[in-house]
């Protein structure tokens, strides 16, 4: 049989076979790359790039991590830059929030104006309720600022009942659109938030501390329909180079049938 193998035919078709199964193999590394979703447990912190904002995200566009994970963008993993102009006194608090380290506390969130839409910003954090309200009574009393904003841009969260303090339980743009008058009801809104994680205008003056997050975590790490596509396309390169040799051995096969009669 390695006579017949070794022939002008079929050392072609064995070349065009190995040629299918690479280019199969090559398929499914692509889909094992997305079938693993980057979070906070495999992505360090640090592992991220700077990108504009109106590059990641456009005022009333969705952006929730099952668009960015099928899309392959990973753009929630991005730290983005924009100019904003901010309006103090429309800030709010939002409880239960978490710094890297796992400290709980409050997240002081300001609305703000790009030149593009709306966005809600996130500008500090207090573990303390009594300091975080002296600083949300100090920063509403600012005039407004235009500043530049780096940090990161996240997906709005599920709308929570408020606390019996009148705090925000949960960041939902949606709720804080309907429940506050800033007028951004009926104009074009960012449907995420950003976390500004420098030490601005309001770290600096009224007390709060700066925003230390890590990479928020998806439902899954895993894209299971990837990964059985991945599976998928090895299996067609494994058979590209089995069906290669099955048709030779039959051939082999028919070749000394012939002889024999």
């Amino acid at each position: 049989m390695l006579k017949l193998a070794l022939t002008v035919k079929w050392i072609s078709g064995l070349m065009l076979s190995l040629l299918l199964a690479v280019g199969f193999a090559l398929l499914a590394q692509w889909q094992v790359e997305r079938s693993v979703v980057a979070n906070s447990d495999t992505v360090k912190s640090f592992a991220v790039a700077t990108n504009k904002l109106s590059n990641v995200a456009k005022p009333g566009k969705p952006f929730t991590f099952s668009e960015l994970e099928t899309s392959g963008q990973m753009g929630f993993l991005t730290q983005v830059e924009t100019k904003a102009v901010l309006s103090p006194s429309g800030a709010v608090l939002v409880e239960k929030r978490f710094q890297e380290n796992g400290t709980e506390g409050y997240w002081v969130l300001v609305p703000a104006n790009t030149s593009e839409g709306n966005l809600f910003v996130v500008v500090g954090f207090s573990k303390s309720q009594v300091l975080a309200n002296e600083a949300l009574e100090n920063i509403v009393k600012q005039p407004k600022v235009a500043v530049t904003l780096v940090g990161r841009y996240l997906p709005s969260e599920a709308p929570v009942a408020k606390s019996a303090d009148g705090n925000y339980a949960s960041l939902s743009v949606a709720q804080l659109i309907n429940d506050v008058a800033w007028g951004f009801k009926d104009t074009k809104t960012y449907a995420g938030f950003l976390a500004d994680t420098t030490k601005n205008v309001y770290v600096k003056n009224v007390g709060l501390d700066q925003l230390k997050i890590g990479l928020p975590k998806t439902d899954s790490q895993v894209n299971w329909l990837s990964s059985f596509y991945a599976i998928e396309w090895t299996v067609f390169a494994g058979f590209a180079v089995f069906m290669w040799w099955r048709l030779l051995a039959d051939s082999y096969r028919k070749q000394q049938e012939e002889l024999l009669a």
